[in-house]
């Protein structure tokens, strides 16, 4: 399934830092499979992330849904 803005949710959970999120990839997401699981990773472990995330939060689609996340 898509999101919205058809990009990749790679983020921790907003209220719950103990989770990681990798989602919306769809068909063409198995590209980036090894660069996604890096990603993760390093969310995973506390770390900075070796790329910008920005583009991917979660919250990107808070002020246009009003949902629990």
């Amino acid at each position: 399934m898509l999101t919205p803005d058809r990009h990749f949710v790679l983020d921790r959970h907003p209220s719950y830092s103990n989770i990681v999120i990798g989602a919306g990839f769809s068909g063409h997401g198995f590209k980036f499979g090894p660069i996604i699981g890096k990603l993760l990773c390093e969310l995973s472990l506390g770390q900075v992330p070796s790329y910008d995330l920005s583009p991917f939060r979660i919250r990107r689609f808070q002020a246009k849904t009003k949902s629990a996340l």
